[in-house]
């Protein structure tokens, strides 16, 4: 991992580096701490890929739902990569605590989210 830490001003959002098969984008993507998966993507990004299979959610409104998901790598503001599952749900990019909790994140009176290794 790299050594320093990133600072985004576009709270709550990050910049991460997403890997999945022979694909690769770079994207912001939404903190969401009640989000204990690793990564989710918008389904119109995978609609071409075949994905490594499906994985049930309960949803915050308690709705189950299954979903494709794919297995991949994130590296958030250069620092990483770490091995993720990324699941195909939903139309914006969230990184949950499967990620965040490799690193130290400050949330700054909703002006700056800093992510340090």
């Amino acid at each position: 991992m790299a050594a320093g830490p990133i600072i985004s001003s576009r709270f709550p959002y990050l910049p991460v580096h997403l890997q999945f098969g022979q694909n690769e984008a770079d994207v912001e993507a939404l903190l969401d701490t009640g989000f204990d998966g690793d990564v989710v993507i918008p389904t119109s990004l995978m609609e071409d890929i075949d994905p490594d299979g499906h994985i049930s959610w309960r949803l915050a409104d308690g709705t189950q739902v299954t979903a494709p998901y794919y297995r991949g790598n994130v590296s958030v503001g250069g620092m990483g990569p770490l091995r993720v599952v990324i699941t195909a749900l939903g139309d914006e990019v969230l990184i949950g605590c499967g990620v965040a909790a490799n690193f130290t994140i400050t949330l700054d009176h909703g002006r700056e989210l800093t992510v340090a290794p």
